[in-house]
């Protein structure tokens, strides 16, 4: 069984920017690699993963986890997914069968939604990861340690793809004080 490594935190936190790292670390092959990204972010390119910083990756869009299937040919040994709180459910079949057959799997993505409950499949993908990487922002109020997620926007629907136009990292003070009074 292959590793795969768990990339994970809030908003801001340089989630894509360590997953294209480790992609650009990888001494494998580029043609022995598959990234790819949901279908529903669509905030920068369609053909790439982007960081907030500016990095980027080419990578498959795909609108659900079995979709990767079709796309693993005999030669891929690393599968690189961004978002991956949005692939739903399924995503953990997929994992573990990606990991039977010793492709190795490198995923990023937001641990808690923005009312600080966990986000889709990572609970569960955080058992099955055998490496755990949690990175930090910093908090856009006082700039301290940043875990949580604030959405500075009034909208009830659960998934609502932003940017900081939406969004915003806050460690716990700052992220409870927005969520009783609005701020």
């Amino acid at each position: 069984m292959r590793d795969f490594t768990l990339i994970f935190g809030c908003m801001f936190a340089g989630k894509t920017t360590r997953l294209i790292g480790l992609y650009n670390e990888s001494q494998i092959d580029i043609n022995e690699k598959l990234a790819v990204k949901p279908l529903i972010d669509n905030r920068y390119s369609a053909q790439s993963i982007h960081s907030h910083g500016g990095l980027t990756l080419i990578a498959h869009r795909i609108g659900k986890a079995e979709e990767i299937y079709p796309l693993i040919h005999q030669n891929i040994k690393e599968v690189y997914i961004d978002e991956i709180q949005f692939m739903g459910s399924m995503i953990v079949e997929v994992i573990g069968e990606l990991l039977s057959n010793n492709i190795k799997v490198v995923a990023a993505g937001l641990d808690k939604d923005y009312l600080n409950n966990d986000f889709g499949p990572i609970p569960i993908l955080k058992k099955l990861a055998t490496t755990h990487i949690q990175v930090s922002a910093k908090c856009k109020v006082c700039n301290q340690q940043a875990d949580y997620t604030f959405r500075n926007i009034e909208s009830d629907e659960l998934i609502l793809v932003g940017h900081n136009n939406i969004y915003e990292p806050r460690c716990l003070e700052h992220w409870k004080r927005g969520e009783l009074e609005g701020l």
